[in-house]
């Protein structure tokens, strides 16, 4: 089976630990299918960037473009699908060279799915999206964006969703739940499994007294840092040796490093930044316990990694969340209510949640890949391609699309490519 690999999650020179989730399937999938990957990056991201020094991500070697996605920032959204169609529908097909193209796999179902629909029509190959969680629960709040959500999901082959509530909604939005399959996401066993907490903390250089909650992700306003801030000054009251290590940056870093000054928590905030996927595990068998504290989430797979590391988790009680809880490593508290989430990371620190993590069992990438590649096969085996494009009643994005790719002489940028040597692999 060859796949095409197609979206802007996954880890760059400029952006490491971008998408590393992407990064692990798609070397499970290697090992079960010949895998080539595309992954657009916005114009404005390289513009932001052009003077950042790269950071080597990590890579095996998949052979992986990296085209520039042009579009008019802040206006059309909705037709964001089709602007990143047409700047990397030639970087698409140099890619694809030599590879078969069965299927065309996007993660995130708009603007990626979109674009993934049309390259699967340009490779004559079958169109899967995989839902993370945000792309269906907040995108579709906005009509039109609603609207080309539905259109990924109704028009792709198959659908995969990461948990079972993704995919109760995802066919509340009109998708033929025969096409959508829920498959967990898994950790890497070689890189996140238990270790002992004292020399995790003493290679850290963190005070083995101290009483440590971990945050994991990007700090933007869904993962509410400033609820979590709120939380943890209640928790300082009630446990003095409390410590909170965020591992993560974003767009809400100088708010939230401002919130902890105001909160007088400045000795006791620790703000690690982006860590890297090689040293997170350290991070986790560290801490006393995982926190999120969301607004929404699909099913983040920062639990799975602490988990799999012997840390048990407290988080909102948002998405799919609760099912990878358990009362035995594990507690939930109401979304947007930081009384509680207080009391769950205070209780969360008894130490019956520390021995009952043990009873966790990990699932691994290569279950992931296994059953995703399963469900491609069946579909491929059991249904007809459909060749014809159904028309669109929306031309506006093409043609603005076509301007700035006349703008760029017709060409996408390319800004690095890695991993040249293709290995094959049968299927």
């Amino acid at each position: 089976m060859d796949i095409l690999f197609l979206t802007t999650c996954y880890p760059h020179p400029t952006a490491p630990v971008r998408g590393t989730y992407n990064y692990e399937l798609c070397e499970a999938l290697r090992n079960v299918a010949r895998v080539r990957i595309v992954s657009p990056r916005p114009w404005t991201e390289i513009v932001r960037n052009w003077r950042s020094k790269p950071v080597q991500p990590e890579r095996g070697s998949l052979r992986t473009a990296y085209p520039c996605f042009l579009f008019p920032p802040k206006v059309l959204r909705h037709q964001y699908g089709q602007f990143m169609w047409k700047s990397i529908r030639k970087q698409v097909k140099e890619t694809s060279e030599g590879l078969s193209a069965d299927w065309v796999l996007s993660y995130w179902a708009h603007p990626d799915g979109e674009a993934g629909l049309e390259a699967a029509r340009a490779c004559g190959a079958k169109a899967g999206v995989i839902v993370g969680g945000s792309d269906v629960l907040i995108l579709t709040k906005d009509p039109k964006r609603r609207k080309g959500v539905q259109r990924v999901l109704t028009e792709s082959d198959a659908v995969f969703t990461v948990s079972e509530g993704l995919r109760r909604h995802v066919i509340s939005l009109g998708t033929d739940e025969a096409k959508v399959h829920t498959i967990y996401q898994g950790t890497n066993p070689a890189k996140f499994s238990g270790g002992f907490k004292s020399l995790a903390r003493q290679r850290l250089s963190i005070p083995t007294p101290d009483r440590v909650f971990l945050w994991v992700g990007r700090l933007v306003d869904v993962k509410r840092p400033s609820l979590l801030i709120e939380a943890f000054a209640l928790v300082k009251q009630a446990e003095p040796a409390a410590r909170l290590i965020l591992a993560g940056d974003g767009p809400l870093l100088a708010e939230t490093q401002g919130l902890v000054r105001q909160a007088g928590l400045g000795e006791s905030v620790h703000f690690a930044g982006a860590v890297p996927q090689s040293e997170l595990p350290l991070w986790y068998r560290a801490a006393d316990a995982t926190v999120l504290s969301s607004d929404s989430e699909g099913l983040p797979n920062v639990f799975r990694e602490s988990l799999a590391c012997g840390t048990p988790f407290v988080s909102t009680d948002v998405g799919s969340i609760s099912e990878i809880a358990s009362p035995a490593y594990s507690l939930l508290a109401r979304q947007g209510d930081a009384g509680d989430l207080s009391r769950a990371m205070l209780e969360i620190l008894n130490v019956r949640f520390q021995l009952g993590v043990q009873q966790y069992q990990p699932r691994t990438w290569a279950d992931c890949a296994s059953d995703m590649t399963d469900v491609m096969a069946n579909v491929t085996s059991s249904s007809t391609f459909r060749q014809e494009a159904p028309p669109r009643d929306e031309v506006g994005a093409e043609a603005l699309a076509d301007d700035l790719m006349a703008a760029n002489e017709g060409r996408p940028v390319s800004v690095f490519r890695e991993g040249a040597t293709h290995v094959t692999h049968n299927s």
